[in-house]
């Protein structure tokens, strides 16, 4: 078994998409962290010419670019079918040269958010704090779109329906769309600093959603009521899944309901393009109550990830991470 670089983009995706790996280990994520100037590594590990496993590995900065962790988000994906063991001998593999790049980097501590539960005997520190979201909701987009829309909470049935009436109407736009990139896009963006203002919470600058927009297979759903757009989402796609990723609406049109129907409209679209989860991306009741209330409202299965390990080569500067990450 051995570890090298992959620089084939049709191959690192083939293997993702027949093991159920996230697009967050994709190589358009790894596209969309370059743009932002972040340094990307790509391993996959290997015997006897077939791939095992495969890793993304970002270089993440802080403060004022001063420090830097090395970062596995939802990774790494192994082969379906591969026993504990050699699942321990991959990590093994990615743990030595992570250690070595961070030598390189003078990268302070190398984070894992893995996907698959770990080996019981292996062994890092514990990851207090995660950067993607622990707990998730499925909906399962293989049975019909009646049995799909019947099982909603019927309040929320009802506000799919009041929204219709209501004259909502659903705009799809792709990046590849020249009006997508200027007028839709620009909506989108106000809409999340609107929502990020009432919410509390620091929207990312337009830049960074611009660049993932670009980069990834994604796509924007708007609503539209009396020429206005008034809530706005953003979705990818990859390999059997859609994500809902980002989003925002206007509060002074709340009693339209189109973020409710915009939600059905994205189910819908996700069905008939062929694709056999819709993830909600992220749930926690004790900080996101409303949200995570709205999107329980869908009826998706609950799942939760692994927590994370941290594998520390400073300890001085992983103690001043942990102070500014408040844990």
């Amino acid at each position: 078994m051995r570890i090298r670089s992959l620089n084939n983009r049709e191959d690192w995706n083939k293997f993702l998409m027949v093991n159920r790996g996230s697009f967050l280990q994709s190589w358009e994520w790894g596209m969309f962290q370059n743009s932002l100037s972040k340094k990307v590594w790509r391993f996959c590990i290997e015997k006897e010419g077939k791939i095992l496993g495969e890793t993304q590995i970002i270089k993440e900065t802080f403060p004022f670019n001063l420090k830097s962790f090395l970062y596995i988000p939802y990774g790494p994906c192994f082969k379906e079918d591969l026993f504990v063991k050699a699942r321990k001998r991959i990590l093994n593999l990615i743990l030595k040269e992570s250690t070595r790049i961070a030598k390189e980097e003078n990268s302070i501590f190398f984070k894992i958010e893995p996907i698959s539960p770990w080996p019981k005997d292996f062994l890092g520190a514990r990851g207090l704090k995660r950067i993607q979201p622990k707990k998730t909701l499925f909906l399962d987009l293989k049975k019909s779109e009646e049995e799909i829309f019947q099982n909603f909470h019927p309040k929320t049935r009802y506000n799919i329906r009041l929204s219709q009436r209501k004259g909502v109407k659903i705009i799809i736009a792709t990046s590849k769309e020249q009006q997508a990139t200027s007028k839709y896009f620009d909506n989108f963006y106000k809409l999340i600093q609107r929502t990020a203002k009432r919410d509390k919470f620091s929207p990312y600058e337009k830049e960074y959603y611009k660049n993932m927009f670009k980069n990834l297979s994604s796509a924007l759903f708007l609503a539209e009521y009396r020429n206005k757009i008034i809530a706005a989402n953003l979705l990818v796609f990859f390999g059997e899944r859609a994500t809902y990723l980002h989003g925002g609406a206007d509060y002074k049109y709340r009693k339209v309901m189109a973020p409710h129907l915009l939600q059905w409209a994205q189910i819908q679209e996700s069905k008939k393009k062929g694709y056999k989860e819709y993830d909600f991306w992220g749930i926690n009741a004790k900080i996101w109550s409303g949200l995570t209330r709205f999107k329980k409202s869908f009826r998706g299965d609950e799942f939760e990830y692994p927590y994370g390990k941290d594998f520390i080569f400073q300890n001085l500067w992983y103690k001043f991470y942990r102070f500014i990450r408040g844990f």
